[in-house]
């Protein structure tokens, strides 16, 4: 009489006891080679139309190949065995959800092993990255050691089988089965499971719920998160979620409601920023240049508020100065515009002889010169502005940046154009009052040299 044992480290089995057969399931247990004799008895009996309503045998039927599919002999010669013992014992569960058979015979041993070679073999293929095969068996495992552990047949007091859970969910995730990832990560989130290694699965299931726009899903497991990762950058993926859930106006008004609570961080405000200033393709495409030019001021105000909150985010005082120096540039591209349209209508002034047509040309002349003058004055003082803005911010960025005793690529990359751009900027204001004032001049020239000098050297 050869008895089967399996050692496992990660999945142990618990004994077998009383069956409603004593002699019948003496014979399966002790004798394997008598399976394929109890396999082909029971499949006769479950043939048979008036047996296929009986909870009872359903449960014979997942019992015989649970046991050939725990035989390693007979694996290859019944390679359905498991699928078989799996689907017979769910249509037995259908019938009987009591597991009132179960309970009196206190023969739980189907489930085990369903569960303890379904995780093996789920284990095999996991290693070898044969996802689907390996997602296959562990979910047949992870449904098992659902019921092991809501009744606590293992009596350890366990709610979930956290082990099949976490490899069925990471061989969905890995065959791109992104549903039924998520589908038993939630298992794991839902009782708070906690540590390093299990972080992934919240963040993969938040961006899960952003890529589908699942307000209700992504709020209640961000809230989760936040309780079980309290130090985490939760922040990002929420802001993920508005950029790809929320329009433009919808986002707005997220961030004025946050911003009236006086209550926001300075990294959120420098998300908002963020979200305002790097529009979509989409969203730039569905806006004019006023409503362009809104947001960029919105995002300089959330930028402004994040270097208030914490003066060493320097990257936030940068994007200021950046976005005020391209209101220069485009302003500073209107106005010499309007100089060339100046210079074509003093080259194309009518040169008329009758002394009322020339009146009336000059007239015309004057008018369209002094209107185009109007305008450059009042792009003149925007320019100013603008330049003002952008000295004051750049400058603040860079004492920030050049303060930070590790600095990364970014970091340098912001330093290096901070030099250049305030070299521009100043060596414009030189130029504005050279031969007007002297003392401004030199001033403004003395740090155009002082940043000039430092171009490639940050």
């Amino acid at each position: 009489m050869k008895h089967f044992v399996m050692m496992l480290t990660l999945v142990g089995m618990f004994t077998f006891s009383k069956a409603q057969d004593k002699l019948f399931m003496s014979m399966i247990l002790n004798y394997p080679g008598n399976l394929p004799k109890a396999k082909a008895e029971i499949d006769k009996i479950m043939a048979d139309p008036k047996n296929q309503s009986k909870a009872e045998g359903w449960l014979w039927k997942s019992r015989v190949y649970a046991e050939i599919y725990f035989t390693e002999s007979l694996q290859s010669t019944y390679p359905d065995a498991g699928n078989i013992a799996f689907e017979s014992f769910k249509k037995y569960e259908a019938l009987e959800p009591s597991y009132k058979q179960l309970g009196e015979a206190a023969s739980w041993r189907p489930l085990d092993l369903i569960y303890v070679t379904g995780f093996n073999q789920g284990r095999k293929f996991f290693d070898a990255k044969q996802w689907d095969s390996s997602y296959h068996y562990f979910e047949a495992a992870a449904y098992m050691g659902d019921i092991i552990a809501k009744k606590d047949l293992r009596k350890t007091g366990a709610t979930l089988d956290t082990l099949s859970v976490v490899y069925t969910g990471y061989a969905a995730q890995n065959a791109k089965r992104e549903e039924d990832a998520v589908k038993y990560y939630n298992k794991l989130i839902n009782i708070r499971v906690n540590g390093e290694d299990y972080k992934d699965v919240y963040t993969y299931t938040l961006v899960h719920y952003a890529n589908k726009k699942d307000a209700e899903n992504f709020n209640k497991y961000l809230e989760i998160s936040k309780e079980v990762y309290p130090k985490g950058e939760w922040d990002d993926y929420e802001f993920d979620f508005l950029n790809k859930a929320y329009n433009m106006q919808q986002k707005e008004e997220q961030y004025d409601k946050q911003d009236a609570t006086g209550t926001l961080s300075a990294r959120k405000y420098l998300l908002f920023g963020q979200m305002f200033s790097e529009l979509t393709k989409e969203e730039k495409a569905a806006l004019d240049s006023s409503k362009k030019a809104h947001y960029e001021k919105k995002s300089a105000a959330a930028y402004i508020k994040a270097f208030e909150k914490d003066n060493t985010l320097g990257l936030a005082a940068f994007n200021v100065g950046v976005i005020y120096y391209n209101e220069y540039s485009v302003l500073d591209d209107r106005y010499r515009a309007n100089i060339r349209i100046l210079q074509d209508l003093n080259s194309n002034k009518p040169v008329e002889k009758d002394p009322k047509k020339k009146l009336a040309a000059d007239a015309k002349y004057k008018a369209d010169v002094d209107a185009v003058k109007k305008v450059n004055q009042e792009i003149d003082k925007q320019i100013l502005e603008a330049v003002d803005l952008s000295i004051n911010w750049l400058e603040k960025s860079f004492t920030s940046l050049n303060a930070q005793t590790t600095k990364d690529r970014t970091t340098h990359n912001c330093l290096n154009k901070s030099v250049d751009w305030l070299a521009n900027l100043y060596q414009f204001k030189s130029q504005k009052v050279k031969g007007k004032d002297l003392k401004a001049y030199d001033a403004y020239d003395k740090k155009y040299k002082e940043y000039d000098a430092l171009h490639g050297k940050m």
